[in-house]
């Protein structure tokens, strides 16, 4: 009686069966990020003014920054689930104010408004930071800031959602008033994922 034959795959064949294999997944994943990829969150300052706005004689400053933020989200397919977002007004690199926003949820192609009253930070400015507020305040009677907000976000796709990312966004230049201001211009953010 003859014994079976085991048949054997060659090497050759189980490469190319991996290969193959490899292609493929790689294939759906590129297909996949293709069409679920979400692009940029867009961040502005529409709105900023000074609130009780004071420098102590110990350098400290009192008041608040109140801004108006817009969150676009350009997005055919993906929502946004924003936790808190931390907004801080910073001045030559000082920190200035900062508060904490309320998280919310950004269905896709949206834009949401964000009213945020920054409080102070305790403690003395540096003196060359104090005057050079002093100095722009009493020239121009306008202070020139950088609005940085840093916020953590899911991208949802219907029940599936994305890890979590760090959004950040850095609005330079924000022209506070401090006078009764009739007009503002728009600041567009620098959006970082």
């Amino acid at each position: 009686m003859a014994e079976p034959r085991s048949t054997r795959q060659s090497p050759a064949k189980c490469i190319a069966a991996m290969l193959l294999v490899l292609v493929l997944v790689l294939a759906i994943v590129v297909l996949i990020w293709l069409f679920l990829h979400p692009s940029n969150l867009r961040f502005s300052v529409d709105h900023a003014a000074a609130a009780g706005f004071n420098l102590t004689a110990a350098g400290a400053l009192t008041g608040a920054f109140d801004l108006t933020l817009r969150s676009y989200n350009w997005n055919e397919r993906a929502a946004v689930s924003y936790r808190a977002l931390e907004v801080g007004v910073w001045y030559d690199g000082e920190y200035l104010a900062g508060a904490q926003a309320p998280g919310f949820f950004q269905p896709p192609e949206n834009e949401t408004r964000i009213d945020v009253a920054t409080r102070a930070a305790p403690g003395p400015l540096p003196r060359d930071v104090e005057d050079a507020i002093k100095r722009e305040r009493s020239r121009s009677g306008k202070l020139t800031v950088d609005v940085h907000v840093r916020a953590k976000a899911r991208f949802r796709y219907g029940v599936a959602s994305t890890r979590r990312y760090t959004v950040r966004a850095s609005c330079p230049a924000v022209v506070v008033d401090f006078a009764a201001p009739t007009k503002f211009d728009r600041v567009y953010c620098h959006v970082h994922i």
